[in-house]
């Protein structure tokens, strides 16, 4: 996490309660959708280097965030979060094809694919005993979405799909 990306999770924690409830409600609503109060709260947080084509996955981010409570850091990828509790049946099977669905898809401006992970991430949250998630990974994550190589979708697919490995395997 680049010394940028820690400051504006800071800010997002030190928000009050009423910008974070903005927040938190913009969930899964894109940026050009969001409300005055929404907005303003997030432009207080964001970096000023971040251009209004990165913004919306910025934004995106800092709604998911404003979900758990302030103050928490240490967080687990989403996607591991998601194998861990597809493997401890937490989570029913139709919730790979669910992960298959947003790997499929581009992050584009209609919101599309932030409704899909929205919905993922609340899901998440209700199943697993409100585990954090790594909000700094899943906004490096978004922000690299798009890439040709899709090496965001590669990662995500091998631990969601991929075998566990156990300690024991490959130490021979």
């Amino acid at each position: 996490m680049t010394e940028e990306q820690q400051s504006f999770f800071e800010r997002l924690d030190q928000l009050g309660s009423g910008e974070r409830a903005a927040l938190r409600r913009a969930a899964g609503v894109t940026l050009p959708e969001a409300g005055s109060a929404a907005l303003s709260a997030f432009y207080r947080c964001l970096p000023a280097y971040v251009g209004e084509r990165m913004a919306d996955r910025w934004f995106a981010v800092a709604c998911l965030r404003c979900l758990w409570d302030s103050g928490r850091t240490e967080g687990t990828p989403l996607e591991k979060l998601i194998a861990e509790l597809l493997r401890s049946g937490a989570l029913s099977d139709s919730t790979e094809h669910r992960v298959e669905l947003i790997l499929d898809t581009r992050w584009e401006q209609d919101g599309y694919l932030l409704t899909k992970l929205t919905r993922l991430v609340k899901l998440t949250r209700q199943k697993s005993d409100r585990v954090m998630i790594d909000f700094a990974a899943l906004l490096e994550d978004l922000i690299f979405w798009n890439g040709a190589a899709q090496s965001v979708q590669r990662k995500w697919a091998r631990a969601v799909f991929g075998k566990e490995i156990k300690e024991s395997e490959g130490k021979e």
